[in-house]
């Protein structure tokens, strides 16, 4: 038996063999443990730092229609005629795209920053009210209460104060300009105001409330000025009173289309 005995005892593990190869696997499943932790905490920081848009909603407002939204932080945004708004739901940040036209926003404060973004193009609130305007001449910013900043691509950043506008995009930022917000955020009460505007801006604006084209027939009728303030529901009320305004004639096409011409 004695054989048997010492046979036996050396296949078998000693107790303490037993007890230090237990410890050494629970080091090594606290170690595992301790790593996929560890992973975890550095995704989710990459995360964090990254940023990334978890949601998106576009808003959009038809020719001639304007609408307000509520945005979850307690913000608002009121979008003009024709225009297209991208509200995205972010970790760290508040971040909306103004794809296209006008939006006017009133920023409830929070820990989270507020940009819009457009063509480029980023405006950072600093707790204010402010307009963003889009289109084929660029970005319009106005600060109709508060401060913002405004930074494109490879631009520094630009700081805006109550009452001041700049137009940016691909060539950099305009010089900044004074403006009534009054007049700023007319449309919003479903107004049209120009104070000496050239022809050619306003036939812009005016083009944004109706679906047919309206267009110069001269060119040299752009410099024209135009000042008053006009309904946006009465947009072809507003066309047929340039005759009387300014000396222009207008030609009208079966298809709405309007052609504004000089007086010879």
């Amino acid at each position: 038996m004695a054989p048997f005995a010492e046979a036996l005892r050396e296949r078998v593990p000693s107790r303490d063999a037993l007890l230090a190869e237990a410890k050494a696997q629970s080091a090594r499943q606290r170690a595992r443990l301790a790593a996929g932790g560890l992973s975890m905490l550095l995704l989710a920081g990459a995360v964090w730092m990254l940023d990334p848009a978890w949601r998106t909603e576009d808003i959009r407002t038809a020719v001639g229609e304007r609408g307000t939204i509520r945005l979850a932080d307690g913000s608002e945004a009121i979008l003009n005629t024709g225009s297209h708004l991208r509200v995205e739901s972010r970790l760290r940040s508040r971040r909306l795209e103004l794809v296209r036209g006008e939006a006017g926003f009133s920023v409830a404060h929070a820990s989270k920053p507020f940009i819009v973004r457009s063509q480029g193009v980023e405006v950072r609130d600093i707790g204010t009210v402010f307009t963003v305007r889009s289109d084929g001449r660029g970005v319009l910013v106005s600060v109709v209460e508060g401060t913002v900043e405004v930074s494109g691509r490879q631009t520094p950043v630009r700081r805006l104060e109550t009452g001041q506008q700049v137009r940016a995009g691909r060539e950099g930022i305009g010089a900044t300009r004074r403006i009534d917000p009054d007049a700023v955020t007319a449309w919003q009460r479903g107004k049209l105001r120009f104070d000496g505007t050239p022809l050619g801006e306003a036939i812009v604006d005016i083009q944004r409330y109706r679906q047919a084209p309206v267009r110069l027939g001269e060119a040299r009728l752009a410099s024209l000025r135009l000042s008053g303030e006009y309904d946006t529901d009465a947009i072809e009320f507003l066309i047929d009173l340039l005759p009387a305004i300014l000396p222009v004639s207008l030609v009208r096409g079966g298809d709405g289309t309007v052609v504004i011409f000089g007086v010879r």
